[in-house]
């Protein structure tokens, strides 16, 4: 490594040097603290809005006017979840282990070996707290969930809890898991659930930062999600911790570039419901969470908003009105790209489009 003062004439012929690996400018770096997060004022405009920030910004009350997800099946791919919490009374159909050998285990009583999958859950179906707020976005929807993250979790894992989803008759599949590598023929799996079944995958994009992707998210035909933040008034930005890449797939040297995620949705801040959890202060049945993965039941529970209000639109429909009325900062310029993909999912105007 060398540091060099060019011009305008030099910098090409350097470049052009057959031993130049590349050239960067030499930027001023700086450390990049940590951030202490004071939930306080959010809780409280929260209560005020009887909404999550999440629902508020993406106008959802506006979808209940239509539509509340009554009669469709969102499929949950996590940790399990707590049935029992008053949010989810009711909502939840079926519950299913899976194995790491992928066997499966039925039960009579809903559990959540973390409290994961109960936050997701929540998100995409949950009611109001004791507080008088609304946290899911679809509330009339009913949850089939599979517990595929509990112990020694692999491939084969999620692969039966997709399998059981489609024999319990699941509309959507949300996941927000993923793993490091890339598996090709995971897009062959979508393409089953998309195109003979009629299901749309919802898959978190990973929180790896930006240049880096998780599969099955980064399939060419999953429906990938990122995750935004709330900035100061009614802005958003995608967050720091939200992966992104423009990826080309072995084989297929020809095609374009994909890009990494689809869309973007609130997945930062995010307040939905945990299992119980006693503390010296009390009972804590709610809190607040950052990632892709609470972006992802965003997506979800959208989805099941639009397929409720339009039940004859193709689940291929339902993906490209949202990937074409979502709102990119740069305009249509820039769409997609890889870190808000084709943007941040407007709701109401996907509503619309499918006429």
């Amino acid at each position: 490594m060398a540091t060099v003062e060019v011009t305008r004439k030099t910098l090409p012929a350097l470049a052009a040097q057959p031993d130049v690996v590349a050239i960067m400018p030499n930027q001023k770096i700086h450390l990049i603290r940590p951030k202490e997060v004071d939930y306080a004022e959010l809780f409280r405009r929260e209560a005020e809005d009887k909404l999550t920030w999440g629902l508020k910004h993406l106008e959802i009350p506006k979808l209940w006017e239509t539509a509340r997800g009554k009669g469709l099946n969102v499929a949950v791919l996590d940790t399990g979840v707590h049935g029992d919490h008053p949010v989810l009374t009711g909502r939840v159909k079926d519950f299913v282990v899976i194995d790491p050998l992928g066997r499966r285990i039925t039960t009579s009583a809903t559990f959540d070996a973390d409290q994961h999958g109960t936050h997701v859950c929540g998100t995409i179906a949950g009611g109001k707290t004791s507080d008088g707020v609304s946290i899911g976005v679809a509330p009339d929807s009913s949850l089939l969930v599979a517990g595929v993250l509990i112990g020694a979790a692999t491939l084969r894992t999620l692969v039966e809890g997709i399998s059981w989803a489609v024999e319990k008759g699941a509309d959507i599949i949300s996941m927000s898991l993923g793993f490091t590598y890339y598996e090709p023929l995971f897009a062959e799996v979508f393409q089953v659930l998309i195109e003979q079944y009629g299901i749309l995958p919802v898959v978190a994009i990973g929180n790896e930062n930006h240049g880096n992707t998780s599969s099955p998210g980064n399939a060419h035909n999953a429906f990938s999600v990122g995750a935004v933040e709330k900035l100061a008034g009614s802005k958003v930005d995608v967050a720091f911790f939200s992966s992104g890449a423009s990826l080309v797939f072995p084989g297929d040297e020809q095609s374009p570039l994909v890009h990494k995620p689809d869309v973007v949705a609130p997945g930062v801040q995010v307040y939905s419901s945990i299992p119980p959890e006693k503390r010296p202060e009390g009972v804590f049945e709610y809190t607040y969470m950052d990632g892709t993965s609470m972006a992802t039941p965003h997506v979800a529970g959208v989805a099941a908003l639009l397929m409720s209000a339009k039940p004859r639109a193709p689940v291929t429909d339902i993906m490209k009105v949202l990937k074409d009325t979502a709102k990119h900062p740069a305009g249509e310029r820039l769409r997609p790209d890889n870190r808000w993909g084709y943007g941040l999912i407007q709701p109401v105007e996907a509503l619309k489009a499918l006429g």
